[in-house]
């Protein structure tokens, strides 16, 4: 059973994925801050040499290293960018990747209640991952290395700054254990109206002739307005916590510095430090501060490191499908399917099958009927492997369906259902879907049994033209077509088609049944109320409210 991680574990394991750059950006981080300090050293030598009125060999060998430490702290913070951008691009790949691949394994059943186009858009958090990490990976390891060699270096110089030290890093902590929380929780909140507003727009966009055409032609406002003010409430929140943050870091810079000035200023009238210890002190406060206001502003990017993170888990975070290891052979021949007392319920409530047993032999010719929702189309479905959450058996050639692997089903399965549709591709790729072994042979038979070649044959570029997302544009026929030809083109050994032919001319009709009947080696399961083709079939089931009250099953 999958478990929801926290956004901190997420982090985690994310840098577990790329311990090996991000350590090299410590190092690099490490070094990058030792250098950094040697700046106070190497001005407190100098000041010593200057009021010594010694011009010395070493004087210049010392402003030398300084310039050279300035020189290889900056390269070395180039080095940090580079292997930064280089997990910049490692992210992208693999999200993407892991989008693309989870996505067609979800749990349809679990996931039914889910608008999963507009879930999609949390794909768009990757870029602000990115960014905001980059931040936080240049920005806050060689900060907290800065802080920690600095009060290092100040408890060095007089017991009085290790008190110093350690208020500092309690008050660091305070800010943090206290706001920190608070900020997540904002900008968690913030983030999920973004995807509200971006939500509705894009279903104003999926209705626009609806939008257009309606009478109230403000209600697109309306809802976008209160959409927009949720937005707006959230974002306030999350910026008063923000707000806050800041406040208190000009409040702890300016107590802080007037703190170090004046016990600067008395152990350098008491004679415990010498102006050049002095002057480095200062130096070294000033680096300290100037890291502790990068960590305090650069909490905004790791809120949002930690709320991308969080959104884009809630793609990878969804159930998929379980899965099991046999492979489902292409034997040639159709597919046996048993069903033993099979119930199935969408809302784990009122079942939609109940207690379906039948049994259908190696390429039998089957036609389901029954009024609109008797069960005809989700019996099709689980047939599909679709869904496999379900009480009862569902075995396939002898063997239950949980056992095999569902992408080898699928292979071996050619299905036509209502809620199918056509991509964004070439024709070939909407009729093949990918698979190798489909040829073009096969696909041009096929095309020119159910009339496909006459629309092919308009196109400047054949099977290499570009249909638009859903079919816009497409005639619904052909959209259909293109669906019967895919389902087909496979050689599958399981054949499901849901109305193959509705909404079409008789001769269509007559042509397809005429094909299907043509069809040897393969399990046809159709659903249809079309008496001329049910008395070609080896066996008729009539359902009604979910289950069979007819047929020789």
């Amino acid at each position: 059973m999958r478990t929801t991680a926290s956004p901190l574990s997420r982090i985690l394991n994310l840098v577990k994925l790329e311990r090996k750059e991000i350590t090299a950006v410590y190092i690099y981080a490490i070094l990058n801050g030792l250098i950094q300090l040697s700046l106070p050293l190497g001005v407190q030598a100098i000041i010593g040499f200057v009021l010594g009125a010694t011009m010395r060999a070493s004087l210049i060998v010392l402003i030398t290293l300084i310039v050279l430490g300035v020189l290889a702290a900056g390269i070395m913070q180039v080095n940090q960018m580079k292997i930064i951008e280089k997990i910049q691009q490692k992210l992208f790949v693999r999200y993407s990747l892991a989008f693309a691949e989870h996505i067609p394994k979800l749990d349809l059943k679990k996931t039914d209640h889910i608008y999963l186009p507009e879930l999609v858009n949390r794909f768009f958090d990757i870029p602000v991952l990115q960014k905001s990490l980059s931040k936080i990976l240049l920005d806050i390891p060689t900060a907290s290395i800065q802080i920690l060699f600095g009060l290092l270096l100040l408890s060095f110089y007089h017991p009085a700054f290790i008190l110093f030290s350690t208020i500092l890093v309690i008050l660091l902590w305070l800010i943090l254990r206290y706001t920190g929380k608070n900020g997540l929780q904002t900008s968690l909140e913030e983030s999920s109206y973004k995807y509200m507003v971006a939500g509705w727009l894009a279903e104003i966009a999926r209705v626009i002739k609806s939008m257009k055409l309606a009478k109230s032609n403000d209600l697109h406002l309306q809802k976008t307005d209160e959409t927009v003010i949720g937005y707006l409430n959230a974002r306030n929140s999350h910026f008063k916590i923000l707000l806050f943050q800041y406040h208190l870091l000009v409040l702890f810079k300016t107590v802080i510095t007037a703190a170090v000035l004046i016990v600067g200023t008395l152990l350098l009238v008491n004679q415990q430090l010498n102006i050049g210890q002095f002057i480095a002190t200062e130096i070294v406060i000033l680096l300290v501060l100037n890291s502790v206001e990068k960590l305090i502003i650069n909490l905004e990017s790791v809120y949002d490191t930690l709320t991308s993170i969080e959104k884009i888990g809630n793609i990878t975070d969804k159930p998929i499908e379980e899965n099991g290891s046999v492979i489902l052979p292409g034997s040639g021949k159709g597919l046996k399917l048993e069903l033993k007392a099979l119930s199935f319920s969408y809302n784990d409530e009122t079942d939609v099958l109940h207690h379906i047993s039948l049994q259908i032999n190696s390429g039998e010719k089957v036609c389901v009927m029954g009024k609109n929702s008797s069960g005809k189309s989700t019996l099709l479905r689980l047939m599909a492997g679709a869904y496999t959450d379900f009480k009862g058996a569902l075995l396939l050639d002898d063997l239950p369906i949980g056992n095999y692997d569902l992408a080898s089903i699928r292979s071996q399965t050619g299905v036509l259902l209502n809620q199918q549709d056509i991509f964004h591709g070439t024709l070939w790729e909407n009729i093949s879907l990918g698979n190798k072994d489909i040829s073009m042979e096969t696909v041009i038979y096929y095309a020119g049994k159910t009339g496909l070649n006459n629309f092919i044959a308009t196109l400047k570029n054949g099977y290499d033209s570009m249909l638009d997302p859903t079919g816009k544009r497409l005639p619904s026929n052909i959209i259909h077509k293109i669906l019967l030809v895919r389902a087909l083109a496979g050689k599958p050994r399981l054949l499901l088609l849901e109305e193959p032919w509705i909404n079409t001319e008789n001769s269509y009709r007559r042509q397809i049944i005429e094909l299907l009947g043509e069809i040897k080696d393969t399990t046809v399961i159709v659903v249809s109320n079309d008496e001329a083709f049910a008395t070609k079939c080896d066996k008729i089931i009539t359902m009604i409210d979910g289950s069979i009250v007819t047929g020789n099953v």
